[in-house]
């Protein structure tokens, strides 16, 4: 079968090739090469070929290559785990955008002295340079397997699975995971591994469920890079808005009114108004109008606008006053609408924007709330735009620059845009 590199040479290779053996055949033979990307999709350097194939080499300088390095470092951490704690029993244990963590259900809770003991024996099975190798199962056998490992969250994830389909699960040694992958070749491709600290998660997010402890760590190929890393989170934490605005008398939270409801201090409250007055003087600049809107409404009205059948785990219970109920309003939406829906309009009005500092309430979970970043009231940037449809690309157009433009302003230079359909 033919295949190609991403942008370069092409060459034959015989039917079943590994991914690995391919990029050999190409010329690729690079120690620092994790995975490959193979018709778009991400596979291990292990994975068989089928048919001609486009492959791409994934390295750690690549957002898909640190996803693989880091949810691999994952599975060893979470081997250092049951070699140690062989009663503790796995989840689940996703790679972040910089780190990773895999929660475990075990009958005490773990300490620091723990940490450091796992972190040495993820650091053995690293030097063990183990093959990590993908393996398949149906349905059936997958709950069996795990049944027999006494693996119960496994299981309960395995149920949920459809039937007929092939289930995956990656070995390290006598380390076996649920796992879909891809994988690094072997463990000793981790170049060095940090545990960050110990955090509680509810099963699958779900306040009614058990609650399982999380730990966190990164990954690196190199311990220079792991000392570097650990010293931004240094510098992030010297920063952190939560310490910063309780030495500076900005913001406070307070258990006596409740989580995730800011106080704003007189000067917290100044800093506030500078940014409110300078968004209000670009919005009508720019063509908005401003509107208020009040902070709660008829439940009948979130019915309508699909929150309460989409939205409801999100919101604060409603209120019942004078035969109705009421609920705080987690948005501004029905609002917007509704005013615009007040008289009748004609085309020629068209753009109108609406703009408004609109405070909302929305039932953030405990465990979730962040100082000034998750809370459960908050005011935001709020808009509305009704065009017709020739003035679209225009105004969406004028709504990026916009955006930009305000983010610019305050210093954010660098930053991620996602399209959804």
């Amino acid at each position: 079968m033919k295949i190609a590199v991403k942008g370069g040479p092409s060459k034959d290779v015989q039917a079943d090739e590994t991914a690995g053996a391919a990029l050999s055949a190409l010329g690729i033979a690079s120690q620092d090469v994790l995975a490959a990307k193979v018709d778009g999709a991400v596979v291990d350097l292990s994975r068989p070929l089928s048919g001609g194939s486009i492959i791409e080499p994934l390295r750690f300088d690549s957002a898909e290559g640190r996803e693989v390095y880091r949810h691999s470092s994952t599975h060893i951490m979470a081997q250092a785990v049951k070699e140690l704690f062989p009663s503790a029993q796995l989840t689940i244990g996703p790679a972040l955008e910089d780190s990773f963590y895999y929660d475990f259900a075990f009958d005490r809770a773990f300490t620091p002295d723990d940490l450091e003991q796992i972190e040495a024996r993820a650091a053995e099975i690293i030097s063990r340079n183990l093959p990590i190798t993908r393996r398949e199962f149906s349905k059936q056998e997958a709950i069996d397997f795990f049944k027999a490992k006494g693996e119960h969250y496994k299981v309960e994830l395995i149920q949920g699975f459809p039937d007929g389909e092939p289930i995956t699960a990656y070995t390290q040694g006598d380390f076996v995971d649920l796992c879909r992958g891809p994988h690094l070749p072997t463990t000793g491709s981790v170049g060095a591994i940090k545990l960050l600290n110990l955090a509680g998660a509810y099963w699958r997010g779900d306040e009614r469920n058990p609650m399982l402890q999380r730990i966190y760590g990164t990954s690196f190929p190199t311990k220079a890079e792991v000392d570097a890393y650990l010293a931004r989170l240094e510098e992030i934490k010297r920063r952190d808005h939560r310490k910063v605005g309780k030495e500076l008398d900005l913001i406070s939270i307070q258990d006596e009114i409740g989580p995730g409801l800011v106080l704003w201090h007189p000067k917290g409250a100044a800093v506030r108004l500078l940014i409110e007055n300078f968004w209000r003087e670009q919005h009508i600049r720019d063509g908005y109008d401003l509107v208020y809107s009040p902070h709660t409404a008829r439940l009948d009205l979130w019915k309508t606008s699909g929150h309460v059948d989409y939205y409801r785990e999100n919101m604060f219970p409603p209120m019942k006053l004078e035969g109705s109920e009421y609920q705080l309003k987690p948005m501004n939406c029905p609002y917007h609408i509704m005013i615009y829906q007040s008289h009748l309009r004609s085309y020629r009005d068209l753009p109108i924007r609406y703009g408004e500092l609109g405070t909302v309430y929305r039932y953030e979970r405990t465990g979730v709330l962040h100082g000034l970043m998750r809370v459960r009231g908050f005011t935001q940037d709020d808009a509305h735009l009704f065009c017709r449809p020739d003035q679209m690309e225009a105004e969406v157009s004028r709504v990026l620059d916009f955006t930009f433009f305000v983010l610019q302003t305050f210093g954010f230079h660098e930053f991620e845009v996602f399209l959804y359909d």
